[in-house]
């Protein structure tokens, strides 16, 4: 496995390099969500083709995976063309904020994605090298967690998408999933992180916890919530500000009643 490893992640850092210069060329950091998208549906078929584990798991796991990843990569790929390939203004104000050493900086925060690939990459490489032809029932219960999960993204970005056309993108969406918390997709995200930990836990990596507890920590206080927020309140002001009054952030719950 650490033969297997090290060549996905001397790809990894070949590709952010890549990656970087296209970003230089045409002024735009928002490229990188797009390749961090992709990258774990790539590395998981790249796993499942060089794992010696059972075939069935490798198989199982790499299409779940590519089913998660390519919904991500697609929609950020789609919402980059809706936009004529304009940059994500969370991108725009990180350029403001670091000035004249902007280029350094982004150069970091690329080689920064870049480790994070590499070291999340592990939950999914570990399963494919369990011989044991038996399904333990945690990895039914992973496998079952992410699918729900994924189901739930998926509905939360087509009931966003929905309200959008009928309503406007000033508007605050609160139908369905974004009636009980503001970031229905980041909880589900998480979530799905947590299903593939049982999986990785099922093949022995119960270590592997820091991937979804980094996952979080990156949601909440990184690059999730914060700036999505921020951008929120900019753009719709008042309206956005009275929905965190009423609205969970992150976990799912009933609305809170403002008083008048």
């Amino acid at each position: 496995m650490i033969k297997q490893l090290l060549i996905a992640w001397t790809t990894i850092f070949v590709l952010i390099n890549l990656t970087y210069l296209l970003s230089r060329k045409i002024n735009n950091i928002s490229i990188l969500d797009i390749v961090w998208g992709f990258s774990f549906g790539a590395l998981s078929i790249f796993f499942a083709f060089t794992g010696e584990g059972n075939a069935f798991r490798q198989w199982t796991l790499a299409v779940l995976t590519s089913l998660w990843s390519g919904r991500l990569g697609f929609y950020l790929a789609g919402r980059w063309m809706r936009y004529n390939g304009s940059e994500d203004p969370r991108y725009i104000e990180l350029k403001k904020k670091w000035g004249n050493e902007k280029n350094l900086k982004i150069l970091v925060f690329f080689y920064f994605q870049g480790l994070l690939i590499m070291l999340f990459s592990v939950i999914f490489a570990v399963p494919t090298w369990n011989k044991n032809d038996q399904i333990a029932t945690l990895e039914i219960v992973g496998l079952g967690i992410v699918i729900i999960a994924l189901a739930g993204q998926c509905g939360a970005d087509w009931q966003l998408s929905s309200f959008k056309k009928n309503v406007g993108s000033k508007e605050v969406c609160e139908l369905g999933l974004w009636h009980y918390c503001r970031h229905p997709n980041y909880f589900f995200e998480w979530i799905i992180w947590i299903g593939f930990y049982l999986i990785a836990t099922a093949s022995g990596a119960w270590w592997s916890i820091y991937c979804p507890a980094s996952m979080l920590f990156l949601l909440l206080k990184v690059t999730g919530v914060p700036p999505s927020e921020a951008q929120s309140l900019k753009s719709k002001g008042a309206n956005y500000n009275r929905y965190q009054k009423t609205t969970s952030c992150f976990i799912p719950f009933p609305r809170k009643k403002i008083k008048t």
